[in-house]
């Protein structure tokens, strides 16, 4: 094993805001090599509970991965191509304990890669991801959720580099804390010399229900690029008392109504994996049954 920098910021800001990067001791060697291309089953299911290389490829129709990360202890490491006029969904469901994931994406000509990340009470989850739109007209779309609680801590990272002409990306990020969790996102577009006429939005909402948590929020945007179209944003707020003693008087104790407005944070969030079966197990997770069940 060997200590490693993380998640660095593209552009390093202060060094004591603490969030230029992160350092963790990452195991040698992976347990699984795994490689889903065109003739692999659609959509494909992976449970991992142990450290893993995955590489993943587009095919003649549109590819779903669904990754269920649940491991006291790994190292993931995800390689996406996505060819030309490609279509490619992926899934990440990240429980557990200390988790490392860093994913990779090269996308070409007019090729479209959608990113679906949920994390739910991650002990000490740390989890980068760069998105090379070098293809023309190549498309990224990426929703991301977290819920954590008590000791929780989540350190996520997302640099979107935008070279290739008229690329389009969008990126919504909803999370709750509470307890004494802690929570880092870095949000970067990066558009690169060439990327003209190349559009980029990101928002983050976080909803905080403890003045115990700390949360750290870093949207940026990288231009080497005139003719582009950039924007970003985040808001960051806790329960209106108001609304808290409204549901209160008609019944609903207060514990309850900190899971409700938990859950219907992070419910746009769920909606978009797209799979049933999965959008019930997270909402298990989260403490909401479905309206069937």
């Amino acid at each position: 094993m060997a200590n490693k920098q993380l998640n660095l910021l593209p552009a390093p800001t202060f060094s004591w805001l603490g969030v230029n990067g992160t350092e963790r001791e990452i195991q040698d060697g992976f347990a699984d090599d795994i490689v889903i291309s065109g003739d692999s089953t659609n959509p494909a299911g992976i449970v991992i509970e142990h450290s893993a290389k995955i590489e993943i490829s587009g095919g003649a129709q549109p590819r779903t991965v669904i990754m269920n990360l649940n491991a006291e202890r790994a190292t993931v490491r995800t390689a996406v191509h996505a060819g030309r006029g490609e279509q490619i969904k992926i899934v990440q469901i990240v429980t557990g304990g200390e988790i490392v994931s860093d994913l990779q994406a090269d996308l070409a000509d007019r090729a479209e890669l959608e990113l679906v990340q949920i994390y739910l009470n991650t002990a000490d989850a740390v989890s980068g991801a760069e998105i090379r739109m070098n293809g023309r007209k190549a498309v990224f779309t990426s929703h991301i959720g977290y819920s954590l609680a008590n000791d929780d801590a989540l350190d996520l990272n997302l640099n979107i580099v935008q070279n290739g002409k008229k690329t389009e990306s969008d990126t919504t990020v909803r999370g709750v804390l509470r307890g004494h969790a802690k929570k880092i996102f870095r949000g970067t577009i990066d558009f690169r010399n060439g990327a003209s006429g190349a559009a980029g939005t990101e928002q983050e909402n976080v909803l905080l229900l403890d003045e115990t948590v700390v949360n750290k929020t870093v949207p940026v945007i990288l231009c080497a690029e005139e003719d582009v179209a950039g924007s970003h944003g985040a808001t960051i707020g806790q329960i209106d008392p108001k609304q808290v003693f409204y549901m209160q008087a008609r019944g609903i104790p207060e514990a309850q109504i900190y899971e409700y407005l938990a859950q219907s944070q992070l419910g746009s969030i769920v909606r978009q994996i797209g799979d049933a079966e999965t959008e019930a197990a997270v909402n298990r997770l989260l403490g909401r049954e479905t309206a069937d069940e």
